[in-house]
């Protein structure tokens, strides 16, 4: 599974790499060096003595788009497709126990767990789009049996 992605820049000073595209989090690398962000992005040195811009956008964590100097560069999570979106947003069910805010913190929780699974592309499609429904089934049955039913 290659979690590193080389950055197509022509110019830069260096091999500009991101680290961690199949994950929540990522690191910047230039020739393997983590470069700091800073100011809302990265500040990518260019052969010519000045320098780029790469800032990232997105809500949805591990879902984000890289920009160099405000044009799509790399867009993380492309391969999933609609289903599997869909399938990770399933936890949010849980949020109905809402009493002692149980279920809203099982909720993120699965959910953050729901979006390495969908991203990870050696698990078949039908697993990633099961998986997550399946757990939320689960967690519901035993939330119900813990603390009654939401209704």
């Amino acid at each position: 599974m290659d979690n590193t992605r080389r950055l197509d820049i022509p110019g830069s000073r260096g091999k500009v790499e991101v680290d961690g595209v199949l994950g929540l989090l990522y690191k910047v690398r230039i020739d393997g060096a983590v470069i700091k962000r800073g100011r809302g992005g990265w500040a990518i040195p260019m052969r010519n003595g000045s320098t780029s811009r790469l800032t990232s956008g997105g809500v949805i964590p591990g879902f984000q788009t890289l920009y160099l100097d405000g044009k799509p560069i790399l867009k993380m999570g492309a391969h999933v497709q609609a289903p599997e979106r869909a399938a990770m947003f399933a936890p949010l069910a849980l949020v109905l126990w809402w009493y002692l805010g149980v279920g809203a913190i099982l909720a993120v929780l699965m959910f953050l767990t729901n979006v390495m699974v969908v991203k990870n592309p050696q698990i078949p499609r039908a697993l990633r789009i099961g998986l997550p429904l399946v757990n939320t089934a689960v967690m519901a049955a035993v939330l119900t049996v813990l603390f009654g039913s939401p209704f």
